[in-house]
């Protein structure tokens, strides 16, 4: 099964691939506007605290169905028990549908660091790559996302080899990129400010802010999406399924952290606003940067490392759908791929044209009375909804149906490893974490 599907080639070219499936554009783009739209200090607790009671025991739970199993997540689930088949159709539906609208924020960034480079001067962004006003107009974020894509696809159709080699480029880049922006941004006058948002603000907290934290966690660490399952089915036995969960936590908690040090002391030093919601990143921060000393640079930079972000992340999304087709439908690679980029694209017009300017035919501002357009209405549901109601039913198959032993059978099949947490960890997964997450879900469904 291994040599057929294909295996990573070292534990390195595992954890880094795994940990650019975390560190996207979950960490760049939405934790620092969410962290920013929540009161800074309170979310973050709330955010680590969910992060270590939820994230690192799901993330676990993920990665051994997929050790154990060698499928992709559908029929993974119906090897470890014959009525659990749904809890895979969840876990390919919600990469799915982020990747309808995920593209078009790797395209933002993407045009956003072609502008930089190419001009080295101020530009505006708003309008040049969301509303469309310049270029193709309002399919001008279409086109991009298209280019995005295509490189999702020249990656993907190499398969496993393919998304480690790209993983071992990007990952490296990405770090040096985001400590490039941090040393500029700290030593900005008045940059302390933003520290102390983060690590000493506590106003502006809502009760809000707890299934937002906890939706953040599951987007962040690419958790009930298929992904995670789909990686760990090309482990080899022997990996330390616990350390490298930790090692790929811990490397995308940090950058989540590193992304705050790199916006929030930028923005309170040139007078900006952290609570601007999703426009911090592609709003705020080019305003910031247009208005600081070396600002072109720092902004090429950035929206590099914003689009090293959403690529990494991105192809693990392709690729939990790719081998959902090649496992179950025994389609060949390159068709899985193919096919599945130019849905991505076609399903993306909608979420982008829901963006542009209100009034025209194409504005989306309440859909199916949401009061949100097409793109934040699919965001929220597959991020604050389908995410946490996967993780919480992967917890109940795991906890309640194949059974804790089990899961910890085959995480101790690691030569020599004992799972010193096994009984915590086997609590989490039957009692804490089902009860957290349905907790934090009716919650999401009371603020619909």
């Amino acid at each position: 099964m291994e040599s057929n599907r294909g295996s990573w080639k070292s534990s390195a070219g595992f954890i880094l691939a795994a940990a650019g499936s975390a560190v996207g554009v979950g960490n760049l783009w939405r934790f620092p506007y969410v962290l920013g739209s929540n009161g800074g200090f309170w979310f973050l607790i709330i955010y680590l605290v969910f992060a270590v009671l939820l994230g690192v025991p799901v993330m676990l739970g993920e990665l051994t169905i997929g050790r154990y199993t060698q499928l992709s997540p559908i029929d993974a689930y119906g090897k470890i028990h014959k009525r659990a088949r749904f809890v895979g159709i969840l876990a390919i539906l919600a990469p799915f549908l982020i990747m309808t609208y995920y593209g078009i924020v790797g395209g933002w960034a993407l045009n956003y660091a072609f502008s930089y480079l190419s001009s080295a001067s101020s530009v505006d962004f708003i309008e040049l790559a969301i509303l469309g006003t310049h270029g193709f107009g309002i399919w001008h974020p279409v086109i991009w996302n298209i280019l995005f894509m295509a490189i999702c696809w020249a990656i993907c159709i190499f398969g496993v080899k393919g998304i480690e080699k790209a993983s071992k480029v990007m990952m490296p880049a990405l770090l040096i990129l985001m400590l490039l922006v941090i040393v500029r941004s700290v030593t900005l006058p008045g940059a302390v400010e933003g520290f102390k948002f983060m690590f000493a603000n506590t106003e502006g907290f809502s009760f809000s802010a707890i299934p937002a934290a906890l939706g953040q966690v599951f987007f962040s660490l690419s958790l009930a999406m298929g992904a995670m399952i789909t990686y760990g089915s090309y482990l080899k036995k022997d990996e330390n399924l616990p350390k490298n969960t930790v090692v790929i936590a811990g490397l995308d908690t940090g950058v989540a952290l590193l992304a705050g040090f790199a916006i929030f002391p930028a923005v309170f030093a040139m007078g900006g606003n952290p609570g601007q919601g999703a426009g911090l990143a592609f709003v705020t921060l080019p305003e910031v940067f247009d208005a600081m000393p070396l600002g072109a640079m720092c902004g090429a930079a950035f929206f590099l490392l914003v689009f090293f972000a959403a690529l990494t992340s991105a192809i693990s999304l392709v690729e939990a759908c790719a081998a959902f087709t090649i496992d179950t439908w025994k389609w060949n690679r390159k068709l899985s791929v193919t096919l599945l980029c130019i849905l991505f694209c076609i399903l993306a017009i909608p979420n982008s044209l829901s963006l542009v300017a209100e009034g025209t035919i194409f504005s989306g501002e309440n859909f199916l009375g949401t009061g949100m357009p097409i793109f934040d209405a699919v965001d929220f549901f597959a991020n604050n909804i389908l995410l946490p109601l996967g993780g919480l039913m992967m917890c109940i198959i795991v906890g309640w149906f194949w059974k804790p032993e089990n899961a910890v059978s085959e995480i101790e099949r690691t030569p020599g490893y004992t799972f010193k947490l096994k009984v915590v960890w086997s609590w989490i997964i039957k009692l804490v974490a089902p009860i957290l997450i349905l907790f934090v879900l009716i919650t999401q469904f009371v603020e619909l």
